[in-house]
């Protein structure tokens, strides 16, 4: 390249416009899609439009790729909750409600990205290690919901298990349902799980939709 040839060589343009979150995004399609498995170097390469080359300017193996997926999915799936339930305020019927609405209606929380990790988990231990942390995480975050709503001590923890538990096992199974029966099926689930019977008074979909939209108006 001679003086003041301004063309960049091939690795560092690749460099310059592929980051990290580029190979982050394509590997978690891939996890969701295919497993684990299914994430090679070349094939990643090739989907985004790059040679190897370029994935060795952000990483220096696929493992540190693989532990950043790890760290997207314990940050993407977790956070959308963390969120709608501070910003419902101390009401532990609205945090409540938050959690169910993000569950339904939030869009940022990928039941299938779950399925991909904790099928992964059964053959990988750091998986399987920051799977453990996060569901601890997301449990005592549920328990802290349930103390809002007055239940003490261990009816708190038992009651964010169940829920907990109960929602991983309906996304591993994959249930289907409507929309309109899904949202039809809240008021049920929350007189379990809460004790709380008005929300038996709503009678159609659009009316829970339209709590889970408004649950500040809807809820005390």
């Amino acid at each position: 390249m001679t003086k003041g040839d301004t063309k960049k060589p091939e690795r560092e343009q690749e460099h310059r416009v592929l980051i990290r979150q580029d190979w982050v995004a394509a590997a978690r399609q891939v996890l969701i899609d295919k497993g684990v498995s299914g994430i090679k170097l070349r094939a990643l390469s090739e989907s985004l439009g790059a040679t190897t080359g370029a994935f060795y300017w952000q990483y220096r193996n696929l493992e540190e790729l693989l532990e950043d997926v790890r760290q997207d999915w314990a940050e993407r799936n977790t956070a959308p909750f963390t969120r709608a339930i501070a910003a419902a305020g101390p009401s532990g019927m609205h945090q409540y409600i938050a959690y169910v609405r993000t569950l339904v209606l939030g869009g940022e929380f990928n039941p299938r990205y779950d399925n991909a990790i904790r099928d992964w988990a059964h053959g990988d231990k750091r998986t399987a290690h920051v799977l453990r942390e996060i569901e601890i995480f997301r449990i005592n975050q549920l328990r802290e919901v349930f103390a809002a709503l007055g239940f003490e001590g261990h009816e708190a923890l038992i009651r964010a298990r169940v829920t907990y538990f109960h929602q991983a096992g309906y996304n591993a199974m994959q249930i289907t349902e409507t929309q309109e029966e899904r949202l039809l099926n809240i008021p049920y689930y929350a007189e379990i799980l809460t004790d709380r019977t008005d929300l038996r008074s709503l009678r159609t979909a659009e009316e829970v939709r339209a709590m889970l939209i408004a649950p500040l108006a809807s809820a005390s």
